[in-house]
Order: structure tokens, then C-alpha cells, then sequence
């Protein structure tokens, strides 16, 4: 094949920072290119065919055979390169269009490109149609990252006489900056570090092979068979891959109890990698027979089909998820084997759509047996199916997905503002959800008509991994925002759980008295003191609650350069298993949790407990005088049967502790609760946390 060598000029983009383009330092690599290389085989389904195929193979190739058909890099290729055989990966669809469209520029007319200039030579030139992958056209750059910058391209379209036409056509896109790049300098002008090769029509131009014979000896090299009969579809090759650097491309380290690093099985090679990741983002389509926006999507890896008797039980949880959210659940799935609860429910927003109805969710609670995490399975915790941080190992954080038309889950949250209003569950629940976008709804107020579909795909940027608000012609509908607070709202509704199983919490009535009294007065100085003279009454502040009296000392409150000791008594009148108490934020429109502190606003908690001196003063009928200290250090004590556990935020901030009794007693305790302040211009409240039964 021939060379062309991209020339310098204006508004062109280099190799360097074509390379740059969509560098999602979050998403390992095989994930990007499975998300963008299906999406374009679905984008160019066939409308008579009943699903799209996409093949994924992994082989080895001779380079020798393949450096000899790129003329002017064989030599710095076979130098670069010193082994026989390396590794490549290509993706194969069939019941797809191809690379339909004009082989070269010349022939463009009335700006119709075709599908085989825009991933071939173009950048930025996307899929028109509404519910096509993506709105940037930036995606296709992440084939020149899975290896080292060379791809080659090969389709089998109908062209406009309805003939069938073969095409192939290789790219090379690299850092022209780099000692070791292949393209050479052409016409003594600067490098661009790009280059396509083809079949010749004039000086340093060229356009896609058409010979058959020779499009099937360069698949050859490769093990690929062209397309035959009536199939039509396009093959991406990618040579020259590094399997162990894909593997470890981006990855979230894992830890399990011991502090030792966990592998999951998927990482140990391509092929069980790509099986993975096709069910990670693409688990609404594949297999799905209830998929209703277009074909539904088959993948094979290495002729190897994934069925869904092969699924993993996590992905099959979200397909069932998906098809109870879009009303087309007409088999028996997962869920309604385990009978797990699920619910359904429309997310309906006023004044933007003509339509209330924006989306529906989607959601279930299931069991660590459904899921097959234990014995004999043995299967990873479903955060690292869905390529997420394991942020609490005590409880679990509920992950929402979302989607749209062409079926790709955009995103897991397991943090953010899609579930930030959720509580946690057990260690032995998982709380899953699904959105899917209402696409064919519309948008009222503007003066283009906009679809709701159109108006998410706008939203995600190039990469495709979330969804935000914009302007539109001076407005701005806030429609992404308001859709993630309601699906807060409706699933904490329907599965809320305490945030400690053991209790109930009670914000004190004396909260806000407490907030006054334990903002340090002004001017305090560096030595220890007692309270200002404006609390130093001697008296005392009392609430109670059921068995429970909250008392506050304000004469016994110190104060010291950057903190304070305030005096806390508890009594129990009647026997009770639990109680307690927590720090937290007075604000205007009431207090605020410090774990939400850190975790919804990002800030440090301005105020933390570093140690608490314990006397206990009565056991029952009997007056006793036993000392105990906790800290961050040593956060968890026991006398009889009396556990003090200090409570930590996520981000290790004492912020209270538990009282906890395995029998139940009447007890009298004596607190002084040492609190580094961080900040002066922010109020402490104490919330106690009265008896739960266990």
C-alpha cells in the first residue's frame, strides 16, 4: 500500500495531540474501546436484520508480512519491532452497512462524507442520526491508543449501484516529537505524525484499496476471512498490542481484609477482560430480545458467544433492571427467580418537558446468594464488576446506572449527586438502580425542537461517561440535576435504612443551645480555662428522651488553643441496651451529618473528636467509679458488658461514639468529649443517639 503523508496547515491536528484527545485517565483502555467500538457497529446496523454481531479476536500476527505492505515505515517498523509475531486485536461486526460513502474527498458532494471518511481521515465529524453513539466524533481516537498507533481498516458495503465493493485503508497516528517516530518527513516540512496508506491517485494521495485479491491476502496475515456472500460489516485490526499494559491500563487497586491486593479473575488476559467489559457497559442490549430502540446486540470474543446463561449474575440483575424500567420484561429473569423486591417508578419533572415524564427508574435490594460472592462461586464484590471504588467496607453504597437510546450504560454511581441521598445497606444487601431516559420526549420552551435524547447526548462530552446541564438558547432546564434529586427521593423513600442498625437518631432539642454554648468564646488564649462568664452559670442544660437524660455542664467546659473539652452526662432511668452520642454542623436549615459534610460537599469537618475520658458511675443498683479513655488510636474498649466504640467518618473524623450492652442495664455515665476546632466560625452540635432494640 502507498503512503500519504499528513501535511502541515492551518486549524489540522497533530498526532500528538490527537493522542491526547478523550484521555480518560478514569476508564482502563479495553473499556474505552469496547464502549466505542460496538457503539459504531450499532450505529450502522442494518434496518432488515434482527441483531448486530460484533466479534472481537485476539491473535498473532507475522510482522514481517505485515511491515512489508506499509511503504516508507517497513524498515524503522521491523528495527522498532524485533520479535517474529506480536499480538493484535481486531473487531469484526456483520448485519451492519460498512464504511458506506465517497473514497476520497474529491468525490464529496453536498457535504455527505459517508461513514468511511469520518472514521478513516476525519476527527470531530460524528453520526448524525438521533440515538447514534455519540455527538463529538472524538471516540474513534481511542483506536490509535490500544496499540501503538496503527490500525487498519477493512468493510464490505451495497454501494449506490448495488453492487457489493470491498475497501481497506491503514492509519498511522503517532507523536511526531518523539526520537523514535516511524513517519518520515515529507517535502522537507514539519512533521504532523500522521499518515494513511492505499491505493495511489496522485502525488502523496491516496484512497482505501479496492483489489479484492489484495484485501484478502492483507486479512490473511491476520488469520481474517473477508466478508462473504451477502455479508456486509467493517473490521477494525489493531497490531502491535501490548496485552499486559492494556491489563493494567487505569486500573482501581483492590484490597481485601489482610490489606492484600485483590486481582479479579478478568485481568488475567484479553480475552476474559473483553467478556467483562462488553457486559459492564452494554448489559441492556446483549441477548435482550426486549431491547426496543433498534437491533439488539450479539458478541462473540474469540468465537466464543456470551449467552446468557454465561452472564454474570450482576449484569443480569441490571438487564432485568432495564427491562422492567422500558415495560418489556415478557420472560422469567433472575429477579423474579430469587423473587427479590423490585420497584418501578416514572421520574416525572414540570415545565420543561411536553411530556412529564423524563425517565424511569428502576431499582432492587438483592442478596449476597443471588449475586454468588460466597462459597462455592465465589465471585468479586459487584462494585469491581462495575469498575468501582469498594469505598466502605462495613456497609454498601447503592450504585445507579443510567442510559439512554442506544443501550450503553453511561455511568455506575456509587458517589455523587445520582445517589447521595441513599443510605447504605448491609454488608449482605445491594441496592442496585437503572435509569433509562424517556428519548422520545421533548423539550417546551425553545424555539429548535430538541428531544430529550438529543439533549442528553449534547450533555455527555466526548467521552460519553456522564451527564450534566446546559444552556440552551439562554436557559437552562436543569433536567439532569432535578432527575438525579428525585431518584434520591424515591428510592431512600422506598429502602431507607437507619444508619446504624442499633439505633435510632434523635437530634437533642439542645442542639442548637449546645451550638452556642460550645463555640469557643473570642479572644480564648493558649492556656486551659473554664468557659466564658456568659456560660459559667453553673447551670446545668437537660433534655430527656424515653430512658435516656442528655446533660450538658457548661461550668465545666475548658477551652485550649485549637480545641475544648466540653462535660457530657448520660443516664439511663430504665434498663437500655443502647445509647450514645455524635457531633454534627448547625446550619440555617438544620444540622448536618459530617459523614454528608465530607462525602456531599467535599469539605473538611471543621471540628473532630480526638478522645473522650469515660466515668462510669453507676451499673445497675450499683455506684461505681471505673476510668476508661478512647481515641483515635485506641477507638474501642470494653468493661462487663459495656462496648465504647468511637465513630469515625469515612474519612477516619471522630465524630461520637456508641454505648453499646449486650444485656440491658441502668447506667450513669460521665463524658469529657475533647474537640479539636479546625474552624471558629462554624457551630458544634451534639445529637444523641437514644436506645435502638437489638
Amino acid at each position: 500500500m502507498k503512503i500519504e503523508i499528513a501535511e502541515p496547515g492551518r486549524m489540522t491536528q497533530s498526532g500528538s495531540s490527537l493522542l491526547k484527545l478523550i484521555q480518560n485517565n478514569n476508564m482502563p483502555i479495553l473499556d474505552l474501546l469496547v464502549r466505542e467500538s460496538i457503539q459504531n457497529s450499532l450505529d450502522a446496523r442494518k434496518e432488515d436484520a434482527p441483531y448486530v454481531t460484533v466479534a472481537f479476536k485476539i491473535g498473532e500476527f507475522d510482522k514481517k508480512k505485515l511491515n512489508n505492505e506499509l511503504e516508507e515505515v517497513t524498515e524503522a517498523l521491523n528495527r522498532k519491532y524485533w520479535k517474529e509475531q506480536y499480538q493484535y486485536i481486531a473487531v469484526r461486526d456483520y448485519n451492519t452497512k460498512g464504511l458506506t460513502g465517497a473514497l476520497h474527498y474529491d468525490d464529496v458532494t453536498d457535504n455527505q462524507y459517508g461513514n468511511l471518511l469520518k472514521l478513516i481521515y476525519e476527527i470531530s465529524k460524528p453520526q448524525e442520526a438521533e440515538g447514534a453513539g455519540g455527538s463529538w466524533g472524538l471516540g474513534k481516537t481511542v483506536y490509535f491508543r490500544v496499540g501503538m498507533g496503527l490500525v487498519l481498516y477493512y468493510s464490505r458495503i451495497i454501494d449506490e449501484s448495488g453492487k457489493y465493493a470491498s475497501r481497506l485503508a491503514a492509519s498511522l497516528v503517532e507523536n511526531e516529537l518523539e526520537k523514535d517516530s516511524l513517519i518520515p518527513i515529507f517535502n522537507k516540512k514539519t512533521k504532523r505524525g500522521i499518515a494513511w496508506w492505499g491505493d495511489e491517485i496522485d502525488t502523496n494521495k491516496t484512497r482505501p484499496c479496492t483489489d479484492e485479491s489484495y484485501i484478502e491476502y492483507v486479512l490473511s496475515i491476520f488469520g481474517i476471512e473477508p466478508y462473504k456472500g451477502d455479508e456486509t460489516g467493517t473490521t477494525v485490526i489493531i497490531p502491535y498490542i501490548e496485552e499486559g499494559k492494556l491489563l493494567e491500563s487505569n486500573q482501581i487497586e483492590y484490597r481485601n481484609g489482610e490489606d492484600s491486593i485483590i486481582q479479579p479473575f478478568w485481568r488475567n488476559n484479553i480475552v476474559s477482560y473483553l467478556k467483562i467489559a462488553v457486559q459492564r457497559w452494554y448489559a441492556p442490549r446483549l441477548n435482550n430480545t426486549n431491547y426496543t430502540h433498534g437491533k439488539y446486540l450479539q458478541v462473540l470474543i474469540n468465537n466464543d458467544g456470551i449467552g446468557m446463561d454465561t452472564m454474570e449474575p450482576a449484569f443480569q440483575i441490571i438487564q432485568s433492571l432495564y427491562n422492567r424500567a422500558i415495560g418489556g420484561n415478557n420472560r422469567k429473569d433472575i429477579l423474579d427467580c430469587q423473587g427479590a423486591e423490585t420497584k418501578v417508578e416514572d421520574i416525572n419533572l414540570r415545565s420543561v418537558l411536553q411530556k412529564t415524564k423524563a425517565g424511569t427508574i428502576a431499582y432492587t435490594k438483592v442478596s449476597r446468594e443471588l449475586l454468588k460472592t460466597g462459597f462455592p462461586d465465589n465471585k468479586p464484590e459487584p462494585y469491581m464488576y462495575f469498575n468501582c471504588e469498594i469505598r466502605d467496607k462495613e456497609k454498601n453504597k447503592p450504585i445507579v446506572c443510567f442510559t439512554r437510546k442506544p443501550g450503553m450504560i453511561v455511568s455506575y454511581e456509587d458517589s455523587g449527586k445520582w445517589v447521595d441521598g441513599i443510605s447504605s445497606t448491609n454488608k449482605d444487601e445491594f441496592l442496585f438502580g437503572v435509569f433509562v431516559l424517556n428519548s422520545d420526549n421533548q423539550l417546551v420552551g425553545t424555539k429548535e425542537c430538541y428531544s430529550l435524547e438529543e439533549y442528553m447526548r449534547k450533555s455527555e462530552m466526548a467521552d460519553h461517561t456522564s451527564w450534566g446541564d446546559f444552556n440552551i438558547e439562554k436557559c437552562n432546564p436543569r433536567i439532569v440535576s432535578r432527575v438525579q434529586s428525585k431518584v434520591n427521593q424515591k428510592i431512600e423513600h422506598e429502602f431507607s435504612v437507619s444508619e446504624d442498625d442499633n439505633s435510632s437518631k434523635l437530634n437533642s432539642g439542645l442542639g442548637k443551645m449546645f451550638g452556642e454554648l460550645l463555640l469557643p468564646p473570642e479572644n480564648f488564649g493558649k492556656k486551659p480555662s473554664v468557659g466564658s462568664s456568659e456560660n459559667n452559670s453553673g447551670e446545668n442544660y437537660s433534655e430527656r428522651h424515653k430512658n435516656i437524660i442528655f446533660e450538658y455542664k457548661p461550668s465545666k467546659t475548658k477551652y485550649f488553643n485549637g480545641g475544648m473539652v466540653a462535660s457530657i452526662k448520660l443516664k439511663a432511668k430504665g434498663k437500655v441496651n443502647f445509647t450514645g452520642i455524635k457531633i454534627a454542623i448547625d446550619s440555617d436549615s438544620g444540622v448536618i451529618n459530617p459523614i454528608d459534610w465530607e462525602n456531599k460537599l467535599g469539605l473538611k469537618v471543621p471540628f473532630e473528636i480526638v478522645n473522650i475520658d469515660i466515668l462510669l458511675t453507676k451499673y445497675d443498683e450499683e455506684n461505681i467509679n471505673v476510668t476508661d479513655k478512647i481515641n483515635l488510636e485506641t477507638d474501642k474498649l470494653t468493661f462487663k458488658d459495656i462496648v465504647y466504640q468511637l465513630i469515625k467518618s469515612d474519612n477516619g473524623t471522630g465524630i461520637g461514639m456508641h454505648i453499646i450492652m449486650q444485656e440491658r442495664h441502668s447506667i450513669e455515665i460521665e463524658l469529657a468529649v475533647t474537640l479539636k476546632l479546625h474552624r471558629r466560625d462554624i457551630k458544634a452540635v451534639f445529637v444523641m443517639e437514644k436506645e435502638g432494640e437489638r
